[in-house]
């Protein structure tokens, strides 16, 4: 008898730590739910869908904190992942990853962009020497900003510069509620003002060249102030 009333007290114990386990669980997906529907409606122009289609929204969406300095998209990483982000807090900056080969010729250096793979499929990082991979910022992303939307990208990276919080809306749910083509118009802008690989590539080059014109005409000068 002593056995089964330890057995019954056992068994009465889970149960009431499995509710209360529950409702603990509960109450925390209930509060992350608000959270991505208060992130919904802060949203232009996800808020003026209707209350019906912000909540379909709220369901497949989800809210995703990261640190400062930590990566909020890789495209080497992310490059599947259907979701499109939109920047609630925060900063980020926006970087174009390119690799370099550098040779130096009559003491002056000289870049070639290379792509990973050449047409044979061949990594050339097999073929070639003195490569080195670079990253060069292309903008700043703050509250208000989104990408993922399916604009063109390629070896871009996408870094926390403060602590940010991001909406992540699937784009099957945005290409489903594309009234006006409103997100195509905003892919067509994002094209157009975000600089091609080759753009930052020219980029590159023109600062590494500033930067050895600085270091050269420092040293001429030096030269000529010892006595």
């Amino acid at each position: 008898m002593e056995a089964f009333r330890n057995a019954v007290h056992i068994v009465m114990n889970r149960s009431s730590d499995d509710q209360q386990l529950d409702c603990t669980l509960m109450a925390s997906v209930q509060k992350q739910l608000n959270e991505v529907a208060d992130a919904v409606t802060s949203v232009w122009p996800l808020a003026a869908l209707s209350e019906l289609e912000r909540r379909e929204c709220a369901k497949t969406s989800a809210v995703r904190r990261f640190p400062a300095r930590s990566i909020v998209y890789d495209d080497n990483r992310n490059s599947n992942e259907a979701n499109a982000y939109f920047v609630l807090e925060g900063r980020c900056t926006c970087t174009q990853r390119l690799r370099i080969c550098k040779m130096t010729v009559n003491g002056r250096n000289r870049f070639t962009m290379i792509r990973d793979y050449n047409d044979d499929g061949q990594s050339y990082s097999d073929t070639q020497k003195n490569v080195q991979t670079v990253y060069v910022k292309i903008s700043d992303l703050r509250p208000g900003s989104v990408f993922g939307l399916g604009e063109k990208r390629s070896d871009r990276i996408v870094i926390a510069t403060t602590d940010v919080k991001c909406l992540l809306v699937p784009l099957s749910f945005l290409a489903k509620h594309n009234g006006s083509n409103i997100w195509g118009r905003t892919v067509c802008s994002l094209n157009g003002t975000n600089p091609t690989a080759e753009q930052s590539f020219r980029k590159f080059v023109v600062e590494n060249r500033w930067e050895e014109y600085k270091k050269s005409l420092a040293s001429d000068l030096f030269r000529k102030c010892q006595p």
